[in-house]
């Protein structure tokens, strides 16, 4: 089969979101099952897919946006997003495609895939990873525009898609409510799942650690950053020498250090911006406990990740970790930093249930394999080009 993966909300040559890596993982499997897999993306993201991919087929879709300098403004993202709707029109392919695939529920994603799927006669799947409105921490102009574009979109796939995947049930759910809240009839989407490399991560012994906690992800609002200097400040007040890593880049770092730095815990801090996997898995692996503060997720990439590195995790409490990793976190209620720090705290006093979480959570992972699930996705996608699986 001959796939393009069209993933236009990349702005800049630093981040690397769970997303991207999840597509990039999936896609080399998928070419390693011979089948041909590019990708339409930004020119500025060409750096990342490079590296975490080498050697496959990139086509640019905006030439000229580069968002790297100045990544906590994301109003500028917009005419970017305009230019690479428009330039789905004119960009020359170097396939006829069988399948075009709208990596999210955006309309910078899921109109350009629109156009390239019906000037090459190929099908449309849409992946939705959540559902922006069922969060009620989307405030502001810039969301409520981001909400009136889920909306826009939405009706959209109602309209065009051949598939649809969610990546879990309670996603599936919100859009379904979604499509219901402005009359239309819910489409029946495919739920699938998220994969890593397990055999990219590695447990390390005790005496081996060199961090208590880590924090995985992209440096933004909804991922908890803003939450994580007051959680943090309370362990190190009852644990003085407690070390903290913080992996990852996005709009809201530089707000977050600043936090670290008025609290006076900059020297308890290491914030290591966007890294490389390799890099990146040695870290989780040398620390003794994964901290997710996020109050949105589709699936939870970076909890899986930390699992599979055996840590036991200390999470917000949402719906769609019940549903994934049922019974594995160490949850307390979504906002409460003050029980966050808490359990932190408990587990740094029990090396024993640290490690009893962490052989359980391992253990757990391996059915997320990410070679496993790129071939039950494949098969939803060949079902879907050969006529045989509808969201109608």
């Amino acid at each position: 089969m001959r796939l393009l993966l069209v993933h236009n909300i990349l702005n800049d040559s630093a981040s690397v979101s769970g997303v991207l890596r999840e597509y990039v993982n999936m896609a080399r499997e998928w070419r390693a099952l011979g089948h041909t897999v590019d990708f339409l993306v930004a020119r500025a993201a060409f750096s990342q897919l490079q590296q975490l991919a080498p050697g496959i087929r990139l086509i640019c879709s905006d030439g000229f946006f580069n968002a790297t300098a100045h990544l906590d403004q994301a109003w500028r993202y917009l005419p970017a997003y305009a230019w690479r709707c428009a330039t789905a029109h004119f960009t020359r392919l170097p396939e006829r495609y069988d399948l075009v695939y709208a990596t999210g529920p955006f309309p910078a994603e899921v109109y350009p895939a629109h156009v390239i799927a019906r000037r090459l006669r190929a099908k449309l799947v849409v992946k939705v990873q959540h559902v922006l409105g069922a969060q009620k921490q989307r405030v502001g102009l810039l969301n409520r525009m981001n909400l009136f574009g889920e909306r826009l979109s939405a009706r959209w796939v109602n309209r065009w898609a051949d598939g649809i995947f969610c990546l879990s049930a309670p996603v599936a759910e919100d859009y379904r409510r979604l499509e219901e809240s402005f009359g239309l009839h819910p489409l029946r989407p495919a739920v699938v799942g998220c994969g890593i490399e397990l055999d990219h991560f590695e447990t390390l012994p005790e005496e081996q650690k060199e961090s208590d906690v880590v924090f995985l992800g992209r440096m933004h609002a909804l991922k908890g950053v803003f939450d994580l200097p007051h959680v943090w400040q309370e362990v190190v007040r009852q644990r003085p020498g407690a070390r903290l890593v913080v992996i990852g880049e996005g709009p809201h770092r530089a707000r977050m250090e600043a936090m670290f730095r008025e609290f006076g815990m900059q020297d308890s801090v290491t914030c290591t911006g966007a890294i490389g996997e390799e890099r990146k898995n040695a870290l989780l692996a040398r620390a003794r406990i994964g901290l997710s503060l996020s109050s949105e997720e589709g699936w939870g990439l970076a909890v899986n990740e930390c699992l599979a590195s055996g840590l036991p995790v200390v999470a917000y409490d949402l719906p769609v970790f019940r549903h994934v990793f049922p019974g594995l976190l160490e949850t307390v209620p979504l906002g409460d930093r003050a029980a966050a720090a808490r359990s932190l705290l408990a587990f740094l006093g029990d090396a024993p249930r640290r490690r009893e979480h962490g052989e359980r959570g391992r253990a757990f992972v391996q059915r997320y394999d990410h070679r496993t699930v790129a071939r039950q996705e494949m098969a939803l996608l060949e079902a879907v080009v050969q006529g045989t699986l509808s969201p109608r």
